[in-house]
């Protein structure tokens, strides 16, 4: 036990190490020397040939676990050599659990060989004592918010998806080229960095290049048990900061026929289709799951029952390895399933065309979630972590398929409907001012029938699933977050839990560069990191948590102001239940990443960001006056105060008193709304009842 018996830390990592007999352990070793897809002897990483597991039981509840073991072998970083070596392990069988209750507890062990059990262990006692590790992120079915130790949290952050930096492999064409040590330091670097400047949750993927446990070989672990003991320290220090992280358990290229962004070298197969095309012919493996099929289709991965054992198998290390973490947030099963069977150069992209192939692709998609979120949920009963569904937002002219509408009734994927996933975490990138409000023609608080907003997307969402909606990656598209100076990121991340979203991850926010010349694409992203924190700060507080958990209603307008054609202002809020307390924002949709300006003076001519609506290209300072914006659904003929709140930070601007109509509205008289990035583009406000 790596912990004393008598002050074991409450939520914190307690750890079990077991020998087995030197029999088992040489035919592990006779596997592990085998020939790759013709291993003999016992593979410590399936259950069906060895089954270690730990049995917990606290002593006055009576509340039980039953902890998976896992064949671990120590790493250490060798500098000099560029490489991680394996070093001689202690306990090759560890077993993890994070008790959450304080006192007396007792555990023993079991495992079984072949289905057939061979050791039980005496039981050892053990007492839990108080802790700065926090529990365990839950959802609240009232509130439908996200919640941790009982206070809710509204998960705001960035992206820091794997090591992307260095030779992380991406585009290697030399199949005998290993990692390089840079690749996980720089992105160990990146993550502390971070959270020691503020930030306290990331979303993450397990990546074949550098952080995934299985790829080449199915079921075969131990070349890839570097990047789980990088992940291991990844792990402790996030529970040491009380860090949360939103983890994607599978990366879309595994499941492509070409990979997308160049990752041929790890797509499904290696049939790139002309070998005098650029860049050339992919000379890398097929991964595991392709040789052991004899399959260059991936959706056979999710379909045939055979690769659906060995995947369970993979979820079964990663939750016996990481599942004990109360540093997981929650837990992702898939990346971007859309791209299923993609093969981008020949334009094959079946899960969005209505044909058998198709079928074939969305019933994959479907079958994998359906049977992965039960084997965690049901056989191996891992049902700390919150599990979703990741998938595209069906807003403005997108073609959404992932979920049934009446104008596509063919294009069915039934994922969000299945019990077992919590809740629903949308990709979403669009270069729009207006992307949040598309159309509003009712009244603030009702959401009409024809809206097209995200507001009202999400409560769609909400009432056909009964599942709530968090944004796990959102952004403007490629080569376009940079043009204003990551003002796009700031401006999305003030706005989007006014819709009822219950968090929000900004894509572009990893990248590191220190090359500051004109070249727009190697800005360094982590500029982008105080808006996140300074945004996580804000939807965290007292302030807006009192509003959020009893609210009684999200409201939204959009306006048009002076002469203009185009609605120009943007404004949501939410009302507390008992119409004395209400927050807000407003905002000049003319302040935007085409008008924002790049922070070096750098020419956009000719990047994405210009091709922004022609109305919204012309920054425009927008007075309250003479087209007021109102919030509805306060007390009737009640005095308040409104508190205005700058661009740059939460600090106080302005504040002002205003008197409700006989019909619970207020109208606003906010700041001047100047779209310069140091000025008042857009601001939050409070709205409070006066005595």
């Amino acid at each position: 036990m790596n912990q004393e018996r008598t002050e074991v830390a409450k939520n914190a990592r307690l750890e079990l190490g077991l020998d087995l007999p030197d029999s088992i352990l040489q035919l592990i070793q006779y596997y592990m020397a085998g020939n790759p897809n013709q291993r003999k002897g016992l593979n410590p990483f399936v259950s069906w040939d060895i089954d270690v597991q730990a049995h917990f039981e606290h002593t006055s509840s009576k509340a039980q676990f039953s902890a998976i073991g896992f064949w671990f072998t120590d790493i250490r970083r060798n500098q000099k050599a560029n490489k991680w070596d394996q070093l001689k392990t202690d306990h090759q069988f560890r077993i993890r659990y994070a008790p959450d209750q304080l006192g007396g507890w007792s555990v023993y062990l079991t495992a079984a060989i072949k289905g057939v059990p061979l050791y039980i262990s005496d039981t050892l006692d053990f007492t839990v004592i108080d802790s700065k590790q926090m529990g365990f992120v839950t959802l609240n079915d009232s509130t439908q918010y996200l919640e941790r130790e009982g206070r809710m949290i509204m998960p705001t952050g960035v992206n820091l998806p794997f090591p992307s930096n260095k030779n992380n492999l991406f585009y290697s064409l030399d199949k005998k080229e290993t990692l390089d040590l840079a690749a996980w330091e720089e992105y160990a670097n990146l993550v502390k960095e971070y959270v020691r400047n503020g930030g306290e949750y990331f979303r993450f993927f397990m990546h074949p290049s550098a952080t995934e446990i299985e790829f080449e070989e199915v079921g075969f672990y131990q070349d890839r048990q570097n990047q789980a003991w990088e992940m291991d320290q990844l792990l402790s220090f996030c529970e040491e900061n009380n860090t949360l992280i939103q983890f994607n358990l599978m990366y879309h290229t595994y499941f492509m026929k070409l990979g997308d962004y160049n990752q041929f070298r790890y797509d499904f197969t290696d049939n790139w289709h002309d070998p005098k095309a650029w860049p050339y012919k992919d000379p890398n493996v097929p991964s595991g799951y392709s040789v052991f099929l004899k399959s260059n289709t991936p959706s056979d991965m999710f379909l045939k029952e055979e690769a659906m054992r060995y995947l369970k198998q993979r979820t079964r290390y990663v939750m016996a390895r990481w599942g004990y973490s109360n540093s997981l947030s929650a837990i992702e099963l898939l990346c971007e399933p859309w791209h299923i069977d993609e093969h981008t150069h020949n334009n094959e992209a079946p899960y969005d065309d209505l044909t058998a192939a198709g079928d074939t692709a969305r019933k994959a998609v479907f079958e994998y979630h359906k049977q992965i979120a039960s084997y965690i949920k049901d056989s191996i009963q891992y049902t700390q972590h919150l599990l979703a569904g990741v998938g595209r937002f069906p807003v403005g002219r997108s073609a959404i398929y992932s979920h049934f509408t009446s104008e596509t009734p063919g294009f069915i994927d039934s994922t969000w409907y299945l019990d077992d996933l919590d809740f629903i975490s949308i990709s979403y990138y669009s270069r729009s001012p207006e992307k949040l409000i598309h159309s509003k023609s009712s009244a603030n608080n009702v959401y009409g029938s024809e809206e097209n907003s995200m507001a009202a997307t999400i409560q769609r969402l909400k009432r056909t699933y009964d599942k709530p909606v968090l944004f796990g990656e959102s952004d403007h598209g490629d080569a376009s977050h940079e043009c204003s100076d990551y003002q796009g990121h700031k401006i999305d991340l003030m706005r989007y839990p006014f819709t009822g979203a219950i968090g929000h991850f900004i894509w572009a926010g990893f990248t590191r560069s220190d090359n500051f010349d004109n070249n727009i694409r190697v800005r360094d992203e982590t500029d982008a990191w105080p808006y996140a924190i300074n945004a996580k700060d804000y939807f965290n507080s007292d302030d807006f948590i009192e509003v959020a958990l009893d609210k009684s209603a999200l409201g939204r307008e959009k306006s048009k102001f002076k002469s203009s054609e185009k609605e120009i202002v943007e404004h949501q809020y939410i009302i507390g239940r008992k119409e004395d307390v209400a927050v807000g924002y407003v905002y000049n949709r003319t302040f935007n990443i085409r008008t924002a300006g790049s922070r070096r003076g750098v020419d956009i001519s000719d990047t994405p960001c210009m091709k922004i609506n022609e109305d919204l290209s012309t920054p425009i300072e927008i007075s309250w006056r003479p087209n007021r914006l109102k919030v509805e659904g306060l007390k009737s003929l009640s005095n308040y105060r409104v508190l205005f709140y700058d661009y740059s930070g939460k600090s106080l601007l302005t504040e002002a008193k205003i008197r409700s109509s006989l019909f619970g509205k207020l109208k606003l008289t906010h700041p001047l709304l100047v779209p310069e990035k140091s000025k008042t583009p857009l601001l939050w406000y409070r709205i409070e009842k006066l005595n």
